[in-house]
């Protein structure tokens, strides 16, 4: 059966970031000058589609969920078709994202660029500090890390 996907509108989408940086809901309203219930609804409303579109991205790359977080857009699962752990990420900025633990050579890769600045965007959302010379997979091994351990999820 077909499922309504729709990501968080703008609003929502800065509401849950900010709540999911530890922001209280009292000086989200004022900032943004609404009211508190409209804060939490808008939060619950995020999450909620924020859920579905992480189930959707494990369910079409065939990812098997060993923890889900709307409240964090997170997703850590297993991929058994490339035999590695997976993280799928959700970002106001990037939307949907999902990163397959590996040891790549990113040196020879073409996508490098396209990693290194993605990845960098999380650390920020998440902020993880990431040394400079730091290669991607180098790089989302650390963020990733950094989060599970933040979580207890490992």
């Amino acid at each position: 059966m077909f499922t309504l996907l729709r990501f968080p509108t703008k609003q929502q989408s800065t509401v849950w970031l900010k709540r999911r940086q530890k922001v209280p809901a009292s000086k989200i309203a004022l900032e943004m000058k609404v009211s508190r219930p409209f804060v939490s609804k808008a939060t619950k409303i995020a999450e909620a589609r924020i859920r579905k579109l992480l189930e959707n991205a494990a369910s079409i790359s065939r990812i098997k969920i060993h923890h889900i977080s709307e409240k964090h857009g997170l997703i850590l699962g297993y991929s058994p078709s490339i035999q590695a752990e997976t993280y799928i990420t959700f970002s106001p900025e990037l939307g949907i994202q999902t990163w397959y633990q590996h040891q790549g050579d990113c040196d020879t890769c073409s996508e490098y660029s396209t990693c290194n600045d993605t990845l960098r965007q999380i650390a920020d959302e998440w902020d993880v500090a990431i040394p400079k010379k730091m290669k991607p997979t180098e790089i989302a091994d650390h963020i990733f890390g950094t989060i599970m351990r933040e979580l207890r999820w490992k």
